[in-house]
């Protein structure tokens, strides 16, 4: 995987991901605000057996500002979607 195609196109990465999690949770959506966390590359994962590009969205609350959860999207270097994961904390 090329770090600086990743580096170079990040927003398009973020954007991808915030598309996905829309697609998937309608329910909170109008109450979260999904934000850019982090990029990474993962090559040995327990669920995810392929190697990937993780990209997390950090999910705040829109009146509170706290942290209520994560998006996590895995796809692979052409951008094909691999997994996902929504958690949201108690």
């Amino acid at each position: 995987m090329d770090l600086n195609i990743i580096l170079k196109n990040k927003e398009e990465y973020y954007r991808l991901a915030t598309d996905y999690y829309n697609n998937i949770d309608e329910e909170y959506r109008e109450e979260c605000l999904a934000s850019p966390k982090s990029i990474s590359i993962v090559m040995d994962h327990d669920f995810i057996v392929t190697p990937s590009i993780e990209i997390r969205l950090e999910l705040r609350s829109q009146d509170e500002q706290k942290t209520i959860g994560n998006y996590f999207l895995y796809i692979d270097e052409e951008k094909e979607f691999i997994d996902e994961f929504l958690i949201y904390k108690d």
